[in-house]
């Protein structure tokens, strides 16, 4: 059983301060060429410190991944990220320390490792990476890139995110028309396209991910609450 845990929500507003994020909550729907699983995603705010996480379980099987994070007028600043998976046999405990002391990125667990953390610009895990795409349509840009961190093996790679289109998405028997965004990565060939409904607080509606070695696809099932 193998898991890719780079899909994630949040909400953002109509601008980029921080202020603008709220907490929410919402049931999404995850499949994979190995898993189907619902979850629930919820983003809580304590003290001015961000911890967005996924909880999701079938018969077979249950997973939570989290991250802890700052924002600052816009700027992402990662603490850590972890996944924890049940049976344990699966192998797939993970965790992921910034020390911004030491200058360090260190993971434990399944994955080991220690590399360098370059602190000139954000670097950002699977799930805080969203928050960044939001801030940056809700900016009004069309192109733009994000530094993001490979948590199997520590290295950091650009990826790159494009507008290409707008496609209207049914949730609930009502029609969104919705942001069609491509991610575009230089190291593979794999397709991602998020489906991203300004009317609903530029929220994810959709993501569909495709390549040689995997498919996958995330989809809002319900919203829970607002702030």
């Amino acid at each position: 059983m193998k898991f890719n845990l780079i899909l994630l929500l949040l909400f953002a507003f109509n601008n980029i301060k921080a202020d603008s994020i709220n907490e929410y909550s919402a049931k999404y729907f995850y499949k994979s060429d190995e898993i189907s699983i619902k979850g629930i995603r919820k983003l809580e705010i304590r003290d001015g410190k961000y911890s967005l996480n996924f909880k999701a379980k079938n018969l077979l099987a249950s997973m939570r991944v989290g991250s802890e994070f700052n924002i600052n007028e816009g700027v992402l600043k990662t603490n850590s990220y972890s996944i924890r998976v049940k049976p344990s046999f699966v192998n797939r405990d993970q965790d992921i320390k910034f020390d911004y002391i030491a200058n360090t990125i260190e993971s434990t667990g399944r994955e080991e490792w220690e590399e360098d953390l370059d602190t000139s610009g954000e670097i950002l895990d699977p799930l805080n990476a969203q928050i960044k795409i939001r801030i940056n349509l809700i900016s009004g840009l069309e192109k733009f890139s994000i530094n993001l961190l490979e948590i199997e093996s520590g290295k950091v790679e650009e990826n790159f995110y494009e507008v290409v289109g707008k496609e209207v998405f049914t949730f609930n028997e009502i029609d969104y028309e919705c942001i069609k965004l491509k991610r575009i990565r230089e190291t593979d060939d794999r397709e991602t396209i998020y489906y991203i409904a300004p009317d609903l607080n530029f929220m994810f509606l959709k993501i569909v991910d495709t390549g040689q070695d995997r498919n996958q696809t995330l989809e809002l099932i319900e919203i829970l609450s607002l702030g």
